[in-house]
């Protein structure tokens, strides 16, 4: 028995959630997915995953062999990775960004590393949701806001700021809007990939307050919230970066200003425990050179 192997097997299970999925991704028939998972189970005397007819989830000792194993297997990379130093950087990198900042950042990053490291796989994942980068197998994570997890390993590379805009036309043709409680009177774009998509926050009376808002616009992409903002659709809170260009050539207005909230800080995170091979360090420090020259 390969243990290796069969760790590697148990790893990309874990990740399709199926044998199937697995062997597509290992280009291999799924009777030897089945196989090397038996055997690995045998090995260890602990059954990994528990499978049905229709779902295969991870056991509780799976979800722990699983933490462990990728730890072997990330120090097996890392080893590899620094005995070839020399030669040109190889390996497979896994990131997990939220859409604006892949979209807008991390992108040209990876697209310039690539042109330079052609050797290396990347697998880059725009997704505004929480991600548990360490059970999900992310190597890099880029996110808004504090970092609480212990585990993971924080370096701020830039900040976000919100701002709250309306087109000339809407600004033009309905009742003024001087508090964010006004905001209760008017058409309000939302967006669906947010948590809070909902509730807008604001700094009033020195404090934080979510405030409601509603409206008969949705979308969960930002770039179509601006293009119905600056239709004159209603009012709309974007990322600055979306909106500057609008408001410089004067399509849009920003409104309550002076309730705008502190910048949120985007931080570049992976796990702390893990050995980083030296095309993570490399990816890491590409895009921590971008954010310091824009």
């Amino acid at each position: 028995m390969d243990v290796i192997k069969s760790m590697q097997v148990f790893k990309q299970v874990a990740q399709s959630k199926s044998f199937t999925g697995a062997a597509d991704k290992l280009n291999i028939v799924p009777s030897a997915v089945s196989r090397q998972i038996n055997e690995l189970e045998h090995w260890l005397g602990r059954r990994l995953i528990h499978r049905t007819t229709r779902s295969l989830h991870l056991t509780r000792d799976g979800k722990e062999y699983l933490l462990r194993m990728e730890e072997i297997l990330n120090h097996i990379d890392y080893l590899k990775a620094d005995s070839h130093a020399t030669g040109q950087l190889t390996g497979r990198v896994k990131i997990t960004t939220p859409v604006m900042v892949g979209q807008q950042d991390i992108s040209k990053v990876i697209g310039r590393f690539k042109a330079e490291h052609p050797k290396v796989d990347i697998v880059l994942r725009l997704d505004n949701r929480s991600v548990n980068i360490v059970e999900e197998g992310y190597d890099i994570a880029i996110r808004s806001g504090v970092l609480t997890d212990s585990n993971l390993y924080a370096k701020k590379v830039s900040e976000i700021s919100f701002k709250t805009v309306v087109s000339r036309d809407y600004f033009s043709h309905n009742p003024a809007i001087n508090s964010p409680f006004d905001l209760n009177e008017h058409n309000c774009i939302v967006n669906t990939a947010l948590s809070t998509s909902k509730r807008w926050n604001f700094m009033i009376g020195g404090g934080i307050k979510a405030v409601k808002i509603d409206g008969t616009l949705e979308s969960n992409d930002a770039f179509c919230i601006l293009e119905f903002a600056k239709y004159g659709n209603g009012v709309a809170q974007l990322p600055a970066q979306y909106v500057q260009q609008g408001i410089q050539k004067g399509e849009l207005i920003e409104i309550l200003s002076e309730h705008a909230l502190a910048p949120t800080p985007i931080s570049l995170i992976y796990p702390s425990n893990r050995l980083l091979s030296r095309t993570t360090k490399a990816l890491i420090d590409a895009i921590v050179k971008y954010y310091e020259t824009i």
